[in-house]
């Protein structure tokens, strides 16, 4: 009887030993899986965090080497970057679904092998650069450790973006902007940890990704970035990132504050604009960022 009972707390406690480590084991992943978000939590107690639109394109092409160079010179928070994929399947830097506006070049990126894409010059408004497309994989080298690459993913494969990322041990280490619902739970199969960044225009949609992704952050529009909405969301813990590509940008960048002061003093984790450095002084005089 002894004998039973002796090996009965024996298997007990090696049950409980091993639940034990495998959930030590789980949390310890999970806090090293979620690193970027619980950064980015950290820094946005006491800061609002700014993202380059496009990369820093003040003086260099957007989305080129260049620009994220220039924006990690600026000490920009996140860079904002556009994937698609070229006809040879690589993943490239390009806002539009054609190459006309930006480069030297016309039709469309999907047309393209990436080699054939060499031949053309990015340029800044009708000036010509010596700068070409960018692959992905050079522009996350270049932003590892350096600053927070949002992947705008405009014509990309999931998985094999996901694949790159994980290869330079980056998975965990950028958020990505994901317009569509179907898109955004595409990318939660491959890893539920992943920072997306999910488009919210309703209240409903808010109380969605709140409590069915893991991901902290939401991207608020006009219709959502509301006093009432930040007051929920902020009790819920949530991340609220936002654009001031417009109206806003346009009054800020000619000094005028006050449509930009009134998208601060909602207290959003992160601001989108197109004068990255401009607004990230004009934080620091506000003791809103380091």
């Amino acid at each position: 009887m002894e004998i039973k009972k002796s090996c009965y707390l024996f298997l007990l406690f090696t049950i409980m030993f091993f639940t034990h480590c495998k959930k030590t084991n789980n949390n310890e992943t999970r806090n090293l899986e979620n690193q970027i978000v619980e950064n980015i939590k950290q820094k946005t107690k006491q800061q609002i965090l700014v993202c380059a639109h496009r990369a820093f394109h003040t003086f260099a092409p957007e989305n080129s080497i260049q620009s994220i160079t220039n924006a990690i010179g600026a000490k920009i928070d996140f860079v904002e970057i556009d994937v698609r994929t070229t006809k040879d399947s690589m993943l490239v830097l390009m806002h539009d679904k054609s190459i006309d506006r930006t480069t030297t070049g016309k039709g469309l990126v999907k047309d393209f092998t990436y080699k054939e894409l060499q031949q053309f010059n990015l340029k800044i408004g009708d000036s010509v650069t010596q700068q070409k497309i960018p692959l992905v994989k050079n522009a996350l080298k270049l932003s590892k450790g350096k600053i927070i690459p949002n992947l705008d993913l405009k014509a990309v494969k999931y998985m094999q973006l996901y694949t790159m990322l994980k290869s330079l041990g980056m998975q965990h280490q950028v958020i990505s902007f994901i317009g569509k619902k179907e898109k955004i739970s595409k990318m939660i199969d491959i890893d539920s940890l992943y920072a997306v960044l999910p488009l919210v225009k309703t209240k409903e949609q808010i109380i969605f990704y709140q409590k069915n992704t893991k991901s902290p952050l939401q991207h608020f529009t006009d219709e959502s970035f509301t006093k009432e909405n930040m007051q929920w969301i902020h009790n819920k813990g949530e991340l609220v990132f936002v654009n001031t590509l417009w109206d806003e940008d346009k009054s800020f960048i000619k000094g005028n504050t006050q449509a930009m002061d009134s998208v601060i003093s909602l207290k959003p984790a992160i601001i989108q604009t197109d004068h990255p450095k401009h607004l990230v002084d004009y934080l620091r005089s506000k003791k809103l960022h380091d």
